[in-house]
Formats: C-alpha cells, sequence, structure tokens
C-alpha cells in the first residue's frame, strides 16, 4: 500500500513541476466525478475534489508558475525519485491513471475527529488493467473478498482498498469501505450536481475545490449548542474553498452561505457592502484595511455575551463605571468613532501600526485626554506592566517595565498607534490607497516577494551572500492582494498571490 499512497502524495506536485500529461477515462455514469462523489452521502461534513487532468488550462498555468522558480527542475527529479524507491515509475505506472478528480470526504462528523478519521477516497481511474496490475505486483496488498460488486484489498497497515469497475477507494478501514460501496447504490448519496451547490460561488474550473457542511457540523458535534446561539453562527449553512492557477500567479476564493431570514446587517462580523477600505503598505509589511471597525468590534462583544456570559457582565459593569468615573460613554465617545476606515501594518521584525479616520477627531481628542488617566491601568492587559504614561511629540507614551513602548493620539485628524515611533509617523502622515479589485469591508497587501526575500535572507544568517541568496529565490513572487465581503446571505472573499 505504500507505493499506492506514494501515487496519492506525489502524482500532484510532480504533475506540476514536470507539466506531464494524462488521459481520461470514460464515464461509467454522469460523469466520473459524480461517480468518485457517490460513495459519500448528502450529509458529508467535508469534500474535497482535487482535478487530476494535467493536459487541462489550469494545470498548465501551474506548471509555468512553478518554472518560473529556480530549483523546480531538482524538485520534480526528487519527486521523481521518491516514487521510483517506492517500485513505481511515474510515466508508465502514475500517468496512465489520472485524468479525473480524485475526491477525498468523510462521510460523519465524528469522522473527521483526529482521534477518529474515517475518509473516503475514490478516484475513476484512465487505465483500470494498470491500477489492477499496481495492485496485483504490490507485496504489500492482499485481495480480501468482495462487497457490492467490488473487489477488496487489505494492505499492510490495516487500511483498505478497492476496485469498483473502473474506480479506486481507499478507506481507513474495511468496514468504512464497505459502508462507502453500500452508500453508493442509495438515494441520498452525494452527487455532482450536491457539489456543484455546494461550491457555488468559487471557481468551478479550479485546481481544488472543497466544501464544509457547516450546519452538519454544528447539529451533530458536542459542544456547540453555545455557538448556535450567535445568531450569525446559526444562519451558517456551508462554507467554500478553493485554490485556482492563473498566468500569473495563485488564488483562492472563499464563500460561506448563511441563512438570510431572521439575519440584519447589524448582526454581521464585518461591516456590509461592497465599498472597500484603503490600505497603507510599504515593502516588507503587511497592510490591511477595514471599513467599520465598530460593527467587528459589537459582533465579537455579541460573541462574547453568549460564550461567557458572566464574564461579560463583568466587562459591561466594568465599561459603565469606567464611562461614570471619566465623564463619557465609552461606546459612543470610543467605539462608535471607528466606524470609518482603518489600516494596520505589520513586518517582519515585529513593529506594528494601526490608523483610524474617526467620525468626529476633535471629539476623539477630547476622549483620549480623559481616558489618559486610567490608561497605564488597562496597559496591564497588552503585556505593558507597571506602564507609566508620558508625552512626546504631542502622543502619549506607554512605557512598561520590561521596556516595551506604544505610543498613540491624534495626528492632525487621524488616530494613529504603534510600538514604533518611526512607523507611527508613516502611518499617519501616509494616504491609504485602495487595493485592486477589491470589494468589502477588509481588504489586504503585501508585497510578498519582498517579505519573502528578507526572511530567507534572515535565515542565512544575513550578508551580501543571504540577501543574494533570499532574493535569488523569491524573485518570482509579487503582491498578494485580498478581500472579504458580507451580507446576510454570506461571507465570500478572494485572495490573489501574484507570480511573475
Amino acid at each position: 500500500m505504500r507505493r499506492l499512497l506514494a501515487i496519492a502524495l506525489c502524482l500532484v506536485p510532480l504533475a506540476a513541476a514536470t507539466g506531464c500529461g494524462s488521459s481520461s477515462s470514460s464515464d461509467s455514469g454522469k460523469s466520473p466525478l459524480d461517480n468518485a462523489l457517490g460513495y459519500l452521502p448528502k450529509s458529508a461534513p467535508l469534500v474535497i475534489a482535487i482535478d487530476t487532468n494535467t493536459d487541462g488550462a489550469q494545470w498548465k498555468s501551474l506548471t509555468t508558475n512553478i518554472q518560473k522558480f529556480p530549483f523546480s527542475g531538482q524538485v520534480a527529479s526528487s519527486l521523481k525519485s521518491s516514487i521510483s524507491r517506492s517500485g513505481l515509475d511515474y510515466d508508465t505506472d502514475v500517468k496512465p491513471l489520472l485524468g479525473n478528480e480524485f475526491v477525498l470526504g468523510f462521510p460523519t462528523v465524528q469522522g473527521t475527529e483526529a482521534s477518529n478519521s474515517q475518509f473516503v477516497g475514490a478516484l475513476q481511474v484512465g487505465d483500470k488493467g494498470k491500477l489492477e496490475s499496481l495492485l496485483k505486483n504490490d507485496k504489500h496488498v492482499t485481495k480480501d473478498g468482495s462487497s457490492n460488486g467490488a473487489t477488496l484489498y487489505r494492505t499492510d497497515n490495516t487500511s483498505e482498498a478497492a476496485v469498483d469497475g473502473d474506480v479506486f477507494l481507499i478507506a481507513a478501514n474495511k468496514q468504512q469501505l464497505v459502508a462507502a460501496l453500500e452508500q453508493r447504490g442509495r438515494d441520498d448519496r452525494l452527487t455532482e450536481t450536491d457539489f456543484d451547490n455546494n461550491t457555488s460561488g468559487t471557481p468551478s474550473d479550479a485546481l481544488i475545490r472543497s466544501y464544509t457542511n457547516v450546519q452538519e457540523l454544528l447539529a451533530s458535534s458536542p459542544g456547540t449548542q453555545t455557538a448556535q446561539k450567535v445568531k450569525w453562527v446559526a444562519a451558517l449553512r456551508t462554507e467554500a474553498t478553493s485554490l485556482s492557477s492563473q498566468s500569473d500567479g495563485l488564488s483562492i476564493d472563499f464563500d460561506a452561505k448563511t441563512d438570510p431570514s431572521g439575519l440584519t446587517d447589524a448582526e454581521l462580523p464585518i461591516a456590509p457592502g461592497d465599498t472597500s477600505p484603503p490600505v497603507s503598505t510599504a515593502a516588507g509589511e503587511i497592510g490591511a484595511g477595514i471599513r467599520g471597525l465598530d460593527q467587528s468590534w459589537q459582533f465579537a462583544e455579541s460573541v462574547a455575551s453568549v460564550v461567557s456570559p458572566v464574564s461579560y457582565a463583568r466587562f459591561v459593569a466594568s465599561k459603565k463605571k469606567l464611562s461614570s468615573r471619566l465623564g463619557l460613554d465609552i461606546d459612543k465617545d470610543l467605539i462608535a468613532q471607528l466606524s470609518g476606515n482603518a489600516t494596520t501594518s505589520v513586518d517582519i521584525q515585529g513593529h506594528y501600526a494601526l490608523r483610524v479616520e474617526p467620525k468626529d477627531p476633535a471629539a476623539l481628542t477630547k476622549t483620549l485626554g480623559k481616558f489618559a488617566r486610567v490608561a497605564p491601568n488597562f496597559a496591564q492587559g497588552a503585556g505593558l506592566g507597571g506602564a507609566k504614561l508620558t508625552r512626546v511629540r504631542g502622543l502619549y507614551r506607554l512605557t512598561g517595565k520590561t521596556g516595551k513602548t506604544l505610543y498613540y493620539g491624534m495626528v492632525g485628524k487621524v488616530f494613529a498607534a504603534s510600538n514604533d515611533l518611526p512607523l507611527l509617523a508613516r502611518i499617519a502622515a501616509d494616504t491609504p490607497q485602495p487595493v485592486q479589485g477589491a470589494k468589502g469591508a477588509v481588504a489586504i497587501q503585501a508585497d510578498i516577494g519582498k517579505i519573502a526575500s528578507e526572511l530567507i535572507s534572515r535565515a542565512g544568517g544575513g550578508g551580501l551572500g543571504g540577501a543574494f541568496g533570499g532574493a535569488f529565490a523569491s524573485a518570482p513572487l509579487g503582491q498578494l492582494t485580498g478581500w472579504a465581503t458580507s451580507s446576510t446571505s454570506g461571507l465570500s472573499g478572494h485572495l490573489q498571490l501574484q507570480i511573475k
């Protein structure tokens, strides 16, 4: 069985690195994907489909992207050697099996747990004779009878395999495999139509498509009753994710569907609508923008009130006491100021900064002055034990006993906070820019090539050699951009990594 596992583990990256092609098998049902999916029930909580047609546009695009990196040829050679060590030859043994989508699924919620992994893998192979020859000649595999018209095979590590027509199946054990074969003949089998409906909102021609039946997970998992008291969580139905390749990079799309009945815009985790916030970022930094940070704060409070009602009650009482002491309303005078655009930036040295465009800059300036009386107490929770508050360049500076420092305050009409004064000055003076193609309340942007180069250089000890090696290895990497948008019907998003 180690040889068969080598196929599953190596065929995908090897095909991408080498650009090898494959053939498709003939349909014995609606489609090869429909055949493979049928060994799972409609209620399966997690299902993944991996395209193995390396003659397709997606695989050709991925091959082109991978070959932009140095040493891609060595990687392909290494993978081929790995297969050869298991007694297989990629071109003659593995390649003829490819062409259709390989399905991996978990029939039950309990089967998704690490301590009780129960999976079913299925692939309608391109060459049934080649598959049977591999099984016959594998000394780690022995015939184990038959079930539902399929031939069973036992492996030396107790996992079970089967050949059902021209479909190859593998499962954690014989019981699980027999159950999968029985499922194939039932009316409640998973179909391609079900899979397409559950992954709608993501590209249908992606290299990898998957979905999670969130409703089934919530209904069947112990301890989720509390989480379902959060209206948005209870409204979740399915979540789909896909990985795709384009000529200039890779992308990940996700789409979480919710039942809109009974949900309001105010109950969403991020502000609704497609208007995207601008982002402030420089080379070597990861930048993120969020519109309506106050809504996400309120959502977090609603979750806390459900998950830990006692602690939340103490929080509310403390907030009221603080408001009374300072002569302000925390929710109105502080949280509500976050309804506009905010941007954060983080670099690989651990520096971070926050920039907020408040609703009323003058009012927030007064609020910060009042808040200064208790700021050192709040700094305790931020890892600044024994903090002292001082002023520097018109800003507030909190310095803990360990030397950690936080600067914050108003810079013109902008609120800024950072653990690094130069970074604060930069982000406060910056004019955040929109992320191309972004929509929704969250956007991100980062020069991954620059960040990767710096990380590799640091790992190599720095110096000219380390810097050159880092730049050489990461040269094809470009910008990472992304966004997320929300409505009462769901939460969706997109990540794009440029490969030059």
